[in-house]
């Protein structure tokens, strides 16, 4: 396999996760999780969203989370804007990264935002030139690019479209995203093999949903196209409110693990993290799909059965 030494791991789940949970989160809960993923060294951190409190409550104290956070050096901040008050808002809060979202599918993007395609873009462009003027970098997010709860296929023709609208306005990071979990191994390296090379210098990032447990598998697709940029949420945490069916994003832990147990590294401690995904577990109140935090690593040794111990020494002499 043709994997990279090293990828970049950005932790969404105090966004992703957070947003679809129905009890409200304190905030010094969500200040202290984002400051646990910073110390076990995650370099990226999704922190919240600068939407309006009536679309999604449980992010209504953007602005005092970031303002709680104890500022990592080598950690990056972002947050999730929809619009240009939402830029405007993110750019005062001090975020280091804003990032933004579009569909690739026009049902998803009328469920999602209420706007067409189209109308996002135009909106988008806004939030550029808020973000260009802070001198804050623009990561663009493509929802459903790999397909839609609604429509089914996605063409590439049109996720490349709306990929090369975004580029043209100023857009150096894309990510695209599996929303529902319906990309398969072989499709992301399709779509990634003819997108890469018609668009250099772009950073690509995965965005991958767990919904049937592909997540892993497609990352390594894309792992072996060049791709080393790579979201997460820890626990398992996530999953998208306006897309029927839907589950959590790739486990953090989970993926850190499977890189780690591979040679490639990511400069995250996956002790620490598993400490935090059992913190956030505290928090939410309910089991949570990550399997290193129920199994821990694949280096864990067990004693063996006393009956069998007794023969392993008969047999060595020891």
């Amino acid at each position: 396999m043709r994997l990279p030494d090293r990828v970049t791991i950005c932790e969404v789940g105090p966004r992703d996760g957070f947003q679809i949970e129905r009890e409200f989160i304190p905030t010094e809960t969500k200040i202290e999780v984002v400051d646990l993923l910073a110390e076990a060294g995650v370099p990226r951190i999704e922190v919240t969203s600068f939407v309006h409190p009536r679309v999604v409550p449980q992010l209504r104290d953007a602005e005092a989370v970031m303002a709680g956070i104890r500022r990592r050096p080598g950690t990056r901040y972002a947050a999730l804007v929809p619009n240009d008050k939402g830029a405007a808002r993110a750019v005062d809060a001090g975020v280091d990264v804003i990032h933004t979202v579009v569909s690739a599918s026009e049902s998803h993007n009328l469920a999602n935002v209420n706007m067409t395609i189209a109308d996002s873009l135009e909106k988008l462009r806004a939030v550029m030139q808020i973000a260009a003027r802070a001198g804050v970098p623009v990561a663009a997010g493509i929802s459903t690019s790999f397909g839609c709860p609604f429509e089914g296929d996605v063409p590439v023709d049109r996720l490349e479209t709306v990929v090369g609208r975004l580029v043209d306005m100023g857009a150096r990071s894309i990510g695209l995203a599996d929303t529902t979990g319906m990309a398969n191994p072989r499709q992301v390296a399709s779509v990634l093999e003819r997108l890469l090379p018609r668009l250099p210098g772009v950073e690509w990032t995965l965005h991958t949903h767990d919904t049937r447990a592909m997540a892993i598998p497609n990352i390594l697709a894309a792992m072996e196209c060049g791709v080393t940029h790579f979201d997460a949420s820890i626990g398992g945490l996530g999953g998208c409110p306006f897309a029927p069916g839907a589950s959590g994003n790739v486990c953090t832990e989970d993926l850190v693990h499977a890189l780690h147990a591979m040679g490639i590294a990511t400069g995250i401690d996956l002790d620490r993290l598993v400490a935090v995904s059992r913190r956030v577990e505290q928090a939410v109140g309910r089991t949570l799909p990550g399997q290193v935090m129920k199994a821990g690593p694949w280096s864990r040794r067990y004693p063996a059965p006393d009956h069998v111990a007794a023969r392993l020494a008969a047999a060595t002499g020891s």
